[in-house]
């Protein structure tokens, strides 16, 4: 039986986790246990004002990528505003992928330089992986290119030269 991709409709086969036109993660079926489905956390619990970790109070949602959901949130422990990704389930299900960012943050906490956020931990709780970093505040790069729709080259020189 085939899994219809919710993006664009195109019918990709039923043990497919992402479509093979869009790349769009595709529904889980309800009939097949996944081992992703433990891993989730209720959306309730990400909601303003909740708590990751014992320390990190989420303050709102900044967007989502490949790797996951990112937060603006309140460490707590430093009273500090920083930035946490909740990596996907089903990339913090692979062990090598896991072992390969605790090999990245380390490389990253040694770069310091002023258009590189600070990386600072890779943490877990109850089978949700994170990472967390700077928080920089400001319009990013994927919303000035959507509320522009083209950037001309003075504009590109501009952002390329933001300290």
């Amino acid at each position: 039986m085939a899994t219809h991709c919710p993006k664009c409709n195109s019918g990709n086969p039923s043990d497919s986790k992402f479509c093979k036109e869009c790349g769009t993660q595709l529904p889980v079926s309800m009939d097949i246990p996944s081992h992703t489905k433990t891993l989730e956390i209720p959306a309730e619990e990400l909601a303003k004002g909740n708590t990751i970790a014992g320390r990190y109070e989420i303050i709102e949602e900044l967007g989502e990528g490949g790797m996951g959901r990112v937060y603006r949130v309140q460490d707590t422990k430093v009273n500090e505003e920083v930035a946490l990704k909740l990596i996907k389930s089903e990339i913090a299900a692979d062990k090598k992928t896991i072992e390969r960012f605790k090999g990245e943050l380390k490389t990253a906490r040694k770069i310091r330089h002023k258009n590189i956020c600070g990386m600072y931990d890779l943490g877990e709780e109850k089978g949700l992986h994170f990472i967390t970093m700077e928080y920089v505040s400001g319009e990013n790069l994927k919303s000035l290119i959507r509320r522009e729709e083209r950037l001309d080259t003075e504009m590109i020189i501009s952002i390329a030269k933001k300290n």
